[in-house]
């Protein structure tokens, strides 16, 4: 017995470390602490002047060790691009004049100049400080020191990538999938609100403004995910295993469907958080129309969750429809429930599109298991 708790206690810990992003931090902290180690000892070995200033190449193993492959190569990459412009403009401004208060101003003023380009990503901050260091460090001896600078550099960034290539090059595609989860959740939760607001006939428009917020940072917050796991798969010897390609499909399709869903159900916010349907102005929704699309949005939040079948919401939806047809009388209800079906029918065929195209749903992940 006291085997299985501690067992039920490791399978919790080792679950809240994976959907917290614990245990690839660990892992990434890990991998950047070994590559630095190395790039410190080849550093202390290289022949002449770079010998002098090995502390550089533990910094380069820094620059490199990124959260995917390709984001180390194209940092590293920057970063040096960057660190031989700053030492181009040193160069510059020592020609110019002795180091000094002039040299120091236009060495910073042309690097932040140069260092605008978007082209060099990371590399850009890099301008300005290669050029300070020349000066200031380097000094008399700014040739060798220069020299010494750019190749410990190198070195680091070339032992950077090379651990993050061959120990667990690292694949995102939990990471979005459990974000993708959470989205669901927050989209689910948004409608159960409006559902509330129908059946209590209570709005709070900052309360609303706040949660739209929520939902439209989430979103956001998944797209940067999603990329990510995407590039992750890039120059990656893992994104070659089998199902890799069809999982990154399958989330890109959850991601799209879980986008057009947080757009109607941002049309529903304002039609019914916001603007009505309210009758001749006591401030409560019509009961006639609000019963059953309250109905509704609860029955589409069951099945974003994944808990509901996806015909309960077309069961929804068609009660709505018969709320319609009785509502004829009054035209702003007719216009009210005609946007509010448009925008229910989108969520359940977003749902059924991203169904069709790759069998997912937008509801919880089936690779919702730690893993990748």
């Amino acid at each position: 017995m006291r085997f299985e708790h501690i067992a039920g206690m490791g399978t919790r810990i080792w679950r809240w470390s994976r959907t917290s992003g614990t245990q690839p931090r660990l892992l990434h902290a890990a991998k950047a602490a070994v590559a630095a180690v190395i790039a410190w000892f080849i550093a202390r070995h290289v022949p002449g002047v770079p010998a002098e200033y090995p502390y550089y190449a533990p910094l380069g193993a820094v620059v490199a060790m990124q959260a995917t492959v390709f984001a180390g190569i194209r940092s590293g990459v920057q970063t040096l691009v960057g660190i031989a412009l700053g030492i181009v403009i040193a160069g510059f401004t020592m020609w110019v004049g002795d180091p000094g208060f002039l040299a120091v101003a236009l060495a910073v003023g042309i690097g932040v100049l140069v260092g605008g380009f978007r082209v060099l990503g990371e590399g850009s901050s890099w301008v300005s400080t290669a050029a300070l260091f020349v000066l200031l460090v380097g000094g008399a001896h700014a040739e060798g020191y220069s020299l010494a600078y750019l190749v410990q550099m190198a070195i680091g960034v070339v032992v950077g990538l090379l651990v993050n290539f061959l120990v667990f090059p690292p694949l995102h595609f939990w990471d979005a999938e459990h974000r993708i989860d959470a989205v669901n959740g927050v989209l689910a939760d948004h409608l159960d609100g409006l559902a509330a607001v129908l059946e209590e006939g209570d709005r709070d428009e900052k309360a609303w403004d706040r949660q739209q917020d929520r939902l439209d940072r989430a979103i956001a917050d998944v797209r940067s995910r999603v990329s990510i796991a995407h590039e992750s798969r890039r120059l990656n010897p893992r994104g070659a295993l089998r199902g890799s390609r069809a999982r990154l499909q399958r989330d890109g399709a959850r991601f799209r469907a879980l986008e057009r869903v947080a757009w109607y159900t941002t049309d529903l916010t304002e039609l019914v958080a916001r603007s009505g349907p309210v009758a001749d102005g006591l401030g409560r929704p019509d009961p006639a129309f609000a019963a059953p699309l309250a109905k509704a949005l609860r029955q589409l939040a069951c099945m974003i969750r994944g808990e509901c079948a996806e015909d309960a919401g077309d069961e929804a939806i068609a009660e709505v429809e018969r709320a319609l047809d009785a509502s004829r009388q009054d035209p702003s209800h007719v216009a009210v429930t005609s946007a509010a079906l448009v925008a229910l029918r989108g969520i359940v065929e977003s749902e059924r599109r991203a169904t069709a195209d790759v069998d997912t749903r937008t509801g919880p992940s089936a690779f919702g298991h730690p893993r990748g």
